[in-house]
Order: structure tokens, then sequence, then C-alpha cells
């Protein structure tokens, strides 16, 4: 599976799911036109009610606009709401859910394997580590992954998950969360969790309507018992509209989410290599008497988002059945279900030494490099084993755990690492921003060991101080984003390493934490970035092999445009430019464009770090995460 293809499916039934969210709302827009008209023109008394034609007929322009107007503002107003309060990040429907934020600190066992497995991911698929949250009150065994970005991600599960799963099993369940994450399905489910809100709004208003006659029964006022029975009427009137709503919400969310997750299981398997994680999970599901159920009161509008679905009809049903998504993986299953819990934690597992069923680091794939960057983005070239070898290597050494402060810490050492020859200068900046002398003296203290780092070993370093720097407030965000800045630029030039760590910053620390936004897509075609790909591709050319390198991307780039690339002078400063146009284009243009980027790194046979750093530099600025694909050459 491709996620970048899977990413403009998403995009696509994007536009289509406005135009179903469209049709829902003239339908409940037309339910409320009909019980209006009714009520207007027989008083409400229904003896005047004759035969279906009404005094002065079905089709009244002023009542029509007004329905339209009054309830078409309640969907939208709610769904704008909704929305708004969303893109605080996955975190806010967590919270919603019932669920507890796990520190990276945490010694719960449990917890911590959890922990362990999302790193694994997260280094594997080249994605910043997302927060983890528990649902502690949920026994059932299930799971979630919000956000609009991966910079806001979170991976929610449920206690019982972890109290039912193995460690097989829960690598199953958290690689079908990334797939949901990667391939653009996350994006998409918050999109619908908004729109769907503006539609259940109605049904939410006649019953606080109707929720109100309680405290207004017992009126002797003829006057008063008039206007209870008008609310009530009023309450009930929109409480029946308002459950069409939910009707019309409902269906969406059983149209758009059903296929995807077959999607989501398959790439569970290819992440993993390992089908019998993500049945074992299915088929406990099916065993287990709690199933997947989730009781918090907010769980309906978001069922479209968890692993497994709830019992509803085949038509309302988000999620195909358990023996189908089961047969789909293990074709040769018998219908057993299966009941258990988690395997014991082990010490060697604690210490890192995780194991991946049965493999091996030797046993990881010895496919050439060169094959895995033609073909970025596709789920089979992303393996959890190297995710596992990478962190068990990094707690192996120094790094053993972070807080906030010392993520900060450790991505200041590594700006001062990468420009070693300024290091008294580094000293005197890091002075004038404020920081204090304890944490000047780690940073430095950190810039000597981290120096003689491979690239590959210092981006998974990035990646797993991601998730702290996210825990900053706005003001503290600022402060790091401006201190990381002075560094850069200290010595009045950027080195490559420096200008890949401050496309990351502004990625997930900027627009993780809301200070920027994400550009709106306006690029659909290879053709309309023409200078920008050119700035790109002889960049990395000079990293490499020179004009030569660019033979094999130069040849494809004519195949996709019908022109030749542009001749440019290389300049990191255009490069910045150009990503910024880049992040505004379609997913699949975004593969286009890393697909020519490998194209022109592998072209010598060989993978420096520079040409690494500029190439996750790119997929960074353009919101495209990629596997850490040399990390054989470690």
């Amino acid at each position: 599976m491709n996620f970048f293809e899977a990413q403009e499916r998403a995009r696509k039934s994007s536009r289509l799911l406005v135009w179903w969210f469209i049709l829902s709302v003239i339908g409940v827009i037309a339910v409320m036109y009909i019980l209006a008209q009714l009520f207007l023109q027989t008083g409400g008394d229904i003896q005047n009610f004759n035969g279906g034609q009404l005094k002065t007929g079905w089709w009244d322009p002023g009542v029509a606009a007004g329905t339209s107007g009054i309830v078409g503002g309640v969907i939208m107003l709610g769904s704008w709401f909704k929305l708004a309060q969303l893109s605080g990040g996955g975190k806010v429907v967590a919270s919603s859910l019932g669920g507890r934020q796990v520190e990276p600190t945490t010694t719960d066992l449990p917890e911590r394997r959890l922990l362990n497995i999302v790193e694994e991911m997260a280094i594997a698929s080249g994605l910043p580590v997302p927060e983890v949250w528990i649902m502690d009150q949920e026994r059932g065994i299930n799971a979630f992954a919000a956000g609009t970005d991966p910079a806001n991600a979170v991976i929610g599960v449920t206690r019982g998950t972890l109290e039912r799963l193995t460690r097989e099993e829960l690598q199953g369940v958290v690689a079908h969360e990334f797939s949901h994450i990667l391939n653009g399905d996350m994006k998409l489910n918050m999109r619908l969790m908004g729109w769907i809100f503006g539609l259940v709004m109605l049904s939410m208003l006649g019953r606080m309507l109707l929720e109100s006659f309680r405290f207004m029964r017992g009126s002797k006022d003829s006057k008063g018992n008039g206007v209870v029975i008008a609310i009530v009427l009023a309450g009930l009137g929109v409480w029946l509209v308002g459950s069409v709503g939910v009707l019309f919400a409902r269906l969406l969310q059983a149209a758009i989410s059903r296929q995807r997750e077959y999607l989501a299981d398959a790439s569970a398997v290819q992440f993993t290599r390992n089908p019998e994680g993500i049945s074992g999970a299915l088929k406990k599901i099916g065993g287990f008497a709690e199933h997947g159920k989730i009781s918090s009161p907010k769980a309906m509008e978001a069922r479209h988002m968890f692993f497994a679905g709830s019992g509803f009809s085949a038509m309302m049903a988000t999620h195909p059945p358990l023996s189908k998504r089961i047969l789909a993986i293990d074709p040769n299953w018998k219908g057993t279900m299966l009941e258990g819990k988690a395997d014991p934690i082990t010490r060697e597992e604690m210490a890192g030494f995780s194991g991946f069923s049965g493999s091996t680091a030797a046993d990881i794939s010895a496919e050439p490099v060169q094959d895995r960057l033609a073909d970025l983005g596709d789920s089979d070239g992303m393996d959890s084993r190297v995710g596992t070898r990478i962190r068990e290597e990094l707690r192996a050494g120094k790094v053993t755990s972070f807080s906030r402060e010392e993520a900060k810490v450790l991505l200041l050492g590594l700006l001062v690492a990468a420009d070693a020859d300024s290091r008294e200068v580094a000293e005197r900046i890091l002075f004038e921003e404020g920081v204090e002398a304890q944490s000047i003296g780690s940073i430095l203290t950190w810039s000597e060991d981290l120096k003689d780092y491979t690239a590959a070993k210092k981006l998974a370093l990035v990646d797993l101080s991601l998730s702290w720097l996210r825990k900053m407030s706005r003001d503290e965000a600022r402060d790091f984003a401006r201190a990381s800045k002075s560094l850069i630029e200290a010595d009045g030039e950027v080195n490559l390493f420096e200008f890949m760590l401050q496309k990351v910053i502004e990625r997930h620390v900027e627009i993780g934490l809301g200070l920027k936004a994400v550009p709106n897509m306006r690029h659909r075609s290879l053709s309309s970035l023409e200078k920008e790909i050119s700035h790109v591709l002889h960049t990395l050319a000079a990293l490499g092999g020179g004009a030569d390198s660019l033979k094999q991307a130069a040849v494809e780039y004519r195949e996709h445009v019908g022109r030749d690339l542009v001749q440019v002078e290389v300049n990191l400063g255009e490069v910045s430019k150009a990503l910024y146009e880049m992040d505004a284009s379609t997913p699949l243009v975004k593969q286009q464009i890393l697909r020519l980027c490998g194209l022109v790194v592998v072209e010598d046979g060989k993978v420096d770090d520079g040409e690494l750093v500029l190439l996750r530099a790119v997929a960074e600025a353009i919101g495209a995460p990629i596997p850490p694909i040399v990390r054989q050459m470690m």
C-alpha cells in the first residue's frame, strides 16, 4: 500500500464528504420546512390539514428561506465550533473520551511497553512520536488515532487493550493506528467528527427544550400552560428533525470508514511483517465479553475513529464485521475466537531487547537502499523492526529518557554540535536568549557527545524528543524557536543539519502548537513547481555525484511535465522558499517530489549523510514523513 496514494484518496473522499454533508443539511432543512409549514398553516390544528393540501399550498419562499437560514445556521455554527475546538489536535479528542496522557517517564510496565512500541513505530515510519493516552475506565479492547496533523497526533488505547493483548498483538493494533496517521484517514476523521457535531446539534437543542419542560410543569396560569405546551411542541419538533440529522450523521460515518479499516489492517501486516499480531487482536475482541465496547458518552461522535466498531446494524456500522477483517488477514481461519490476557513483561523487554516474532536485528531486510529510496511511501518499505533496533541502540547508550527540558537541551546541543567551531559564540547567544547557566552547560556537554553520531542516529534522537517539545506552552515554544534560530544564524551561514533541524522545529513545534498555519493546498501537478523542484534537485546533486546525479530524475521529470529541468544556482535560501511552496501540494505531487529526490540521491550508488539530511529536511518541510531508509548504514 502506498501512503501517498492513500492520502490522495482521502483527499478525494474529503471532497465527496463535503457533498454528502451538503445533501444531509438539505435533507434536514427539507424535513424542518415540512413541519414548519404544517404548524404555520394549520395553527397546530390537525383538522385544518385535509388530504395533504394546505391553505396556501406546500411551497412558501419566505418559510423556505427562514427555515434554511435557521436550520442551516445552527448546523454550520455547530460544525464550525467543533472544528475550531478540534484544531487543538488529537489531545482534545483523547481528553473528551476520558483519557489520561501517559508520561514518557512512567514506571508502569504495561504503559512502558506501549510507549516502547509507539516509539518503534514512529522511528520506523519517520513520524514524530505521538502523545500516548490511556482510557483507564474502559475495559473493552479498542484504540484510536486522532489529530489534524502528524505534529499534533495522539494514539489512545483502552485499559482493556493493555490487559488483554500480548506485545505482538499490541504492535498490530498500534501499527493499524499509525497507518491511519500516514494515509490521511486521521485528518479526514477529525473533519468528519466536526461535521457530525453540526448535524446532531438540532437533536441536542430539541432535547434541551424537552428537558426544560420538567422545570415548567404545574403552572395554573393558562398563558403559562400555553407557553409550556409551545416549548414542548417546539422541542419535540426540533428533536424529530434533529433525529434525521443524527441518521444522516451515522450514515456518513459508516460510508467513510468501512473500507479504510481493511486498508489499515493490511498496512499493519506490512508494517510489522507479522499477520498474527493484528489478527490475534481481532480474535480476542471477538472472544472477550466486553468486545470493543467504549462506555464514554462522547464515544458515539468518535466511533468512526476506533480500531473496533460497536454493535450497529450493517447499514450503520462504521467497521466491517470482525470475521471479514480476520479472514482478509488469515484466509485459513476456522472461526474460533480467542480469550486470554497479555503475556508477562520480562526484564529484557524493559531493558530494550524486545525482539520481534522471533526476529533479530540481523533478520531485518537487506534490501538495497537504492530500491527503498525509489519507492518512498510504500508501507512494505516501512519495517517496525528497524525502529526497534534503533530505539534499542539509543537506549543502550546515554539516551535513556527525556523530560521537556532535556529534549530542548538535546536539540539545542545538536545545533551546537552541527557547528562545533562556534561553541563560544553559541554560549554567548544562549546566555543572551535567557537560557539558564546549568542548561547552557548541559547543551555544550551534549554537543560534545553527539558530534560523532551518524546522521541517522541524530535524526532518530530528534524523533524521540519531539513528543516532549509539544508539551511546551506557546510562549515557551516561541522562546525555543527564537533561540534555535539565533544559533542557526550565529555564524552567518546555515549548514545542512541546521537547515534540516530548522524545518523540523517549524513543522512539529510551530505548526504542532498552532504558532504557524499549514499552507492551503494549491499545487496539483509538478508543472506548477518547475523552479522550486529544480532548486531542490540541483542542491541534492551538488551534495552527491554532481550534474550526473540528475540524469534519471531529469528523465522522469520530463515524462511528467514535458519539459526539461530549469538550470538554477545552488542556494539553501531558495531551497527554503521552494519547500514552502511544495508544502501546498497534493499528496501525490509530494510523492513525486520525494521520488525525484530519491533518484538523485541513489544515482551514484551511495547515500551520504548530507544527502540523507537534506532528504529528511524536504520530507519534514512538505509534511511527507519517510521511513529511516538508510538505517542499514549505521
